[in-house]
């Protein structure tokens, strides 16, 4: 029966037509399909590395510099106090200059108001805070 079931189409030479007919549809369907799925496969690949990079980047990039802040302290610390003291900085300021805000620390000072105590109960504001008809007594 297995025989038959395979060579039935050579004694009808009518069918022979139909027979290479579909066998060329399903090739050409075969070779669709796997087309389909390697390209389904390379934009889920491709989605999956975006979302990577999207969410590891910063991660990735944190870490990166974390590293070089590690190098640049390990490194400056090699350093004798007569050579730090040459390019400008103490032992204390190594931290400040791997991170980058030694400059914005030095800075801060001169650009900030100096604070002045002073209690506010003795201001001319505060003993002329009595506003009967809406005009200030000076003190």
């Amino acid at each position: 029966m297995n025989e038959w079931h395979n060579e039935w189409h050579k004694e009808w030479p009518d069918f022979r037509y139909y027979v290479e007919q579909a066998h060329e549809a399903r090739a050409e369907a075969m070779t669709r399909t796997g087309y389909l799925a390697v390209t389904a496969v390379g934009r889920g690949a491709r989605a999956v590395a975006a979302a990577a990079t999207t969410i590891a980047g910063p991660a990735l990039q944190s870490v990166a510099a974390w590293r070089q802040r590690r190098r640049a302290v390990h490194a400056l610390s090699r350093l004798d106090d007569r050579m730090l003291r040459d390019i400008g900085i103490t032992r204390a300021d190594i931290w400040a200059v791997a991170d980058g805000t030694l400059h914005s620390r030095a800075a801060e000072p001169e650009t900030a108001e100096p604070v002045v105590d002073r209690d506010i109960a003795f201001t001319t504001y505060a003993l002329g805070g009595c506003n009967d008809n809406d005009r200030r007594r000076a003190a």
